[in-house]
């Protein structure tokens, strides 16, 4: 089974810069250019200064609550001998930060820079034809079996046109009950599992790390008790809540 992990950004970068890219920097592409450019590194002469090269793979640039139990999970499931017929890939939405200059998804070995994240919850909905970025967050969710979405409401309602489209994949939202009209439910295949302040208290969480707790008890639980609690949840979705308590 493949499954893939859509996950939010996070505020806490291994970079902590005072001038990471803005929103005011992708308001062309030259500009955008020559940010980036500058955050990799390089002046305008096309010199490169080692000291100020903030690239990195998207795996390694996140350092927020959620992210670190993300990937704690990855990792622990990701080394057991018997990850290899079911896989976890893990994607980011946003693009503009991408070294590449390509308008898709950002997966954890794509080369990004820092950037500020507070102009993504006042992002408009990207519609079909546009710019191709729904286009392309179609392809990658349709290429897998299973989908968790760690999304906050900011990012499903700018996607919404994408989560808008019946397909086989099955996507799991996991979502506070407060945000549940986000997603469309009586779509097929689209499910949302409730997270919130009874949940964080029994995993004894914050409210910043609960879903990364979710998905990383999920892990575990897959490493321990067999890699079918991937199936058991396509198949049951609300199966998770029990899976991970019992974890």
């Amino acid at each position: 089974m493949k499954t893939l992990i859509f996950n939010s950004y996070t505020t806490g970068q291994k970079h902590k810069l005072d001038n990471p890219l803005s929103a005011e920097d992708c308001s062309s592409p030259d500009r955008l250019k020559s940010r980036i450019k500058e955050l990799c590194g390089f002046n305008e002469e096309g010199w490169h200064d080692k000291s100020r090269d903030y690239r990195l793979p998207a795996e390694e640039m996140f350092t927020g609550p959620l992210y670190v139990q993300l990937r704690e999970g990855l990792k622990q499931i990701r080394e057991h001998e018997q990850y290899g017929k079911t896989t976890i890939d893990l994607y980011f939405p946003w693009y503009h930060c991408r070294v590449d200059g390509k308008l898709s998804p950002v997966g954890e070995k794509d080369i990004i820079v820092p950037f500020d994240t507070a102009p993504l919850h006042e992002l408009e909905v990207l519609e079909f034809g546009e710019n191709g970025v729904p286009e392309q967050t179609v392809d990658l969710l349709e290429r897998y079996d299973l989908v968790f979405s760690l999304l906050r409401q900011d990012d499903i309602e700018s996607l919404q046109r994408v989560f808008e489209v019946e397909r086989a994949t099955t996507l799991i939202f996991l979502l506070p009950k407060s945000q549940r009209k986000a997603v469309n439910a009586d779509l097929p295949n689209v499910h949302v599992v409730e997270t919130g302040s009874a949940l964080q208290k029994s995993l004894r969480t914050t409210n910043w790390a609960l879903k990364g707790v979710v998905m990383r008890r999920l892990c575990e639980a897959a490493c321990s008790q067999g890699f079918q609690v991937f199936e058991d949840v396509k198949q049951n979705p609300q199966r998770l809540i029990e899976i991970i308590q019992n974890q």
